[in-house]
């Protein structure tokens, strides 16, 4: 159960995180190349994508690595993996697993989905974009964690 409530608190924050862009999707007439806040991969499989394809690949991604940041947090916390601070659901673990997690997708994830290492393909400054992104799912998840107290979550 606590995997899958703080996968989805993952997911919700990468969801809320994505409004901006999915706004700027929305309304935009077809000119712009980048939408901030999400990643899009211009290529799979050799397969060039669509503009709007490759948002909404993007879009699912981003999701689903919240989904997944929230989930393996709780691995972490149950295995007593926090070899940095020992003290699980706080702001400080959850920054250092917020830096790990950045790390493990710049170095693994986006060089086989063809992004190149830290997404270098995608633009010059897509790490900047993805630490951000981590950061705010990192101090995000600490604040719901905290804010529903949830008896869920064993502190």
């Amino acid at each position: 159960m606590d995997y899958l409530l703080a996968g989805s608190l993952g997911a919700l924050i990468a969801f809320v995180f994505a409004i901006p862009a999915v706004i700027l999707e929305m309304r935009k007439t077809g000119e712009a190349e980048h939408t901030e806040f999400i990643v899009e991969p211009r290529k799979i499989l050799g397969r060039k994508l669509k503009h709007r394809e490759a948002f909404l690949l993007g879009l699912l991604l981003h999701v689903l690595v919240g989904f997944v940041f929230g989930a393996v947090y709780i691995l972490f916390v149950l295995r007593e993996w926090l070899f940095v601070t020992r003290a699980p659901y706080t702001f400080l673990s959850l920054l250092v697993y917020a830096v790990l997690t950045w790390i493990v997708a710049n170095v693994a994830i986006y060089p086989v989905l063809g992004m190149g290492l830290f997404a270098r393909k995608e633009g010059q400054h897509v790490w900047v974009e993805t630490i951000a992104s981590h950061l705010v799912l990192g101090i995000a998840l600490w604040f719901l964690i905290h804010y529903f107290q949830p008896q869920f979550f064993s502190m």
